[in-house]
């Protein structure tokens, strides 16, 4: 209950029945504080005054004090103001409307709070006791009344205010009929001075201090609450830091003992933190269903102690084959074929212990009984309340898996057909020099894919000093201009010292900046052509001379023969001649035979060149 009704309900009434004018001194301010009874008991009531207005102790009392009595009541007075610590009592008199001096017996002390410490108020009573000492007599019963109900209603008033004050972030104000102010709650003081810039006071307008867009919302609410409604609205307020903040206000009126509705009370708490809470979680849940439901992916999360599945998106009831309703419930190992699920197993239980994400390779098995490539990632479980669960990315791999087995085909293919071909690939980083050999370029070079680290250098020292200057100066042309480049044949030794004969050719890259980045280019090793070359070369050479040989060599002994024999068949020879001429032709046959012989040798030597072209 506010303080001004407590006063009304039980001081007031204490003081109204004993007939006693009742005042209160802040010895702060010097103001005085009196009831109607004070001003009734010496004839100056005026209809315009109301209880406990505000006064000048000179006006109420010291111009009023009889001439005799003025010194010495104000001493008296003022000492008691200085040692509050005794009871204060003193007569005098006052002069009443009439004119007549009225004998008043005037009885106050010092207020003290439940610490007993002084709260800096005096508070007192007037009583009239000019007729009869019977008044005096019953002012003294009256005033020990008086204290002891005054002391419990400072205790009443110091518990209720502790109470009303303790809550944070939650306001009461206490408004009668004509909305003016009976009371409020110190976090409500609060509330006004930084939301809403005002001073507020007891007996104030409440639409002083409200800002004109609530207003009307606050009229319509208070006048429910006087009709005799009890309910609860919801608002919000632009505060001047530029951060709105929503309230929960609860109206009830205030009925007395007879069921009079005298005011009514407002209690509002600030739900700001609350509302701001469940737009936080409503986000939260639209992000949830837009990365869970929109997902590429199918996505499965399982309780993390029993892992059966208590979630699946879309994705995922579409590549198992199964509608959500069947996929929930089900345990995590029966999404695999047999031969998996001891793995697959494993893997569920180190994405449980683990703290970071886990990629696995595995096979499903669909509604349909297919067996489908997956890959998986899941991590480390995640808690909702007291349940622990854990969530995985299932990417179907059936299209890539494709892939990259025709890819693993081709690239097969691709290093047969170099091997016969006896041609290696290469891809250069421009200017780096980093580079990427094919299997058939190692062997070209005597070397094995992990023996050393590739890159362009290596092989410009592979070059044989001879070639090594023009080498260079193509690669850096090649390395400047985008397209296909003109063919180079060089010479190299490799790291196992074998000189090998190779042609070089390839394309550059340019990227989006005019820059050569990248040079893609083929070595086709021909040292056996070379050589095979070379070979027919020397035989060329041979059988130049053969044939000089058929028409030099063979022609002489040969035409001896024929002369001889001519002569001898003519009967042109004697007989000793005969003799003569028989051992000259044997002499030639001779002579043609070896010449035969050397053509037969030098014969059997092309012979074996051309089954090594072969």
């Amino acid at each position: 209950m506010p303080q001004k009704e407590i006063y009304q309900s039980k001081y007031e009434t204490l003081l109204n029945v004993a007939q006693l004018g009742g005042w209160e001194y802040d010895v702060l301010t010097q103001e005085l504080y009196c009831n109607k009874s004070y001003f009734s008991m010496l004839g100056r009531l005026d209809a315009t005054m109301n209880d406990w207005d505000k006064y000048s102790i000179k006006e109420v009392w010291e111009n009023w004090l009889h001439p005799d009595d003025l010194l010495k009541a104000k001493s008296y007075f003022a000492d008691f103001i200085l040692n509050p610590t005794i009871d204060y009592a003193q007569q005098f008199r006052m002069q009443h409307a009439d004119g007549h001096w009225v004998v008043i017996l005037s009885r106050a002390r010092a207020v003290r709070d439940d610490q007993d410490e002084l709260t800096g108020m005096i508070i007192g009573s007037h009583l009239d006791i000019t007729s009869t000492q019977e008044i005096t007599d019953n002012f003294t019963i009256t005033q020990k009344e008086f204290e002891k109900t005054k002391r419990q209603v400072i205790k009443d008033n110091a518990l209720l205010k502790a109470i009303l004050n303790s809550p944070k972030e939650l306001f009461i104000v206490a408004i009668d009929k004509h909305f003016r102010f009976l009371g409020f709650s110190d976090e409500y003081i609060s509330f006004a001075r930084k939301a809403l810039k005002k001073e507020v006071a007891i007996g104030m307008d409440v639409f002083e201090v409200l800002p004109e867009e609530l207003k009307e919302f606050a009229r319509k609410n208070y006048e429910r609450a006087l009709n005799g409604e009890s309910f609860v609205t919801n608002n919000s307020i632009l505060l001047p830091h530029g951060k709105k903040h929503y309230y929960e206000n609860k109206y009830s009126p205030i009925i007395d003992q007879h069921g009079k509705i005298l005011g009514l009370t407002l209690f509002t708490n600030d739900i700001t933190q609350l509302k701001e809470q469940e737009e936080e979680n409503r986000m939260i849940d639209l992000r949830y269903a837009a990365l869970f439901d929109g997902a590429e992916d199918a996505i499965l999360i399982a309780d993390a102690k029993s892992g059966n599945l208590v979630d699946v998106n879309d994705k995922a009831c579409k590549l198992f084959g199964y509608t959500k309703s069947e996929m929930i419930g089900l345990h995590q190992t029966k999404l695999h074929p047999p031969e998996a699920l001891a793995y697959v197993q494993a893997k569920f239980e180190e994405f449980v212990r683990n703290k970071e994400y886990h990629f696995v390779e595995t096979d499903i098995i669909t509604n349909k009984g297919i067996k489908k490539p997956v890959r998986i990632s899941g991590g480390a479980p995640f808690r909702v309340g007291p349940y622990l669960f854990t969530a995985a990315y299932f990417h179907d791999r059936t299209i890539e898996k494709a892939a990259v087995d025709k890819a693993l085909t081709i690239q097969e293919m691709l290093s047969k057909a170099e091997g016969i071909a006896h041609v290696g690939s290469f891809e250069v980083q421009l200017p780096e020099g980093h580079a990427l050999w094919s299997d058939e370029m190692f062997r070209i070079l005597d070397l094995s894919p992990n023996e050393i680290l590739a890159h362009k250098d290596f092989f410009t020292e592979l070059v044989i000093v001879e070639d090594r200057t023009v080498y260079q100066k193509w690669m850096d042309k090649v390395s400047a201009i985008e397209g296909e480049s003109s063919p180079i044949q060089v010479k190299i030794k490799t790291p196992q010292g074998r000189l090998k004969h190779v042609i070089i050719n390839g394309i550059s890259y340019q990227d989006n900046l005019g820059r050569i980045f990248k040079f893609i280019g083929v070595v086709k090793d021909i040292t056996t052509r070379v050589a095979t070359l070379e070979n027919l070369q020397e035989q060329n050479r041979k059988l130049k001379e053969i044939a000089w040989a058929q028409s030099h060599l063979v022609r002489g002994p040969l035409s001896d023969i024929l002369g001889i024999s001519k002569i001898i068949k003519g009967g042109l020879a004697t007989g000793e001649e005969k003799d003569k001429l028989l051992h000259q032709i044997h002499e030639a046959a001779e002579k043609l035979d070896l010449v035969i012989k050397e053509v037969v040798n030098n014969t059997s030597t092309f012979e074996e060149i051309l089954e090594d072209f072969e």
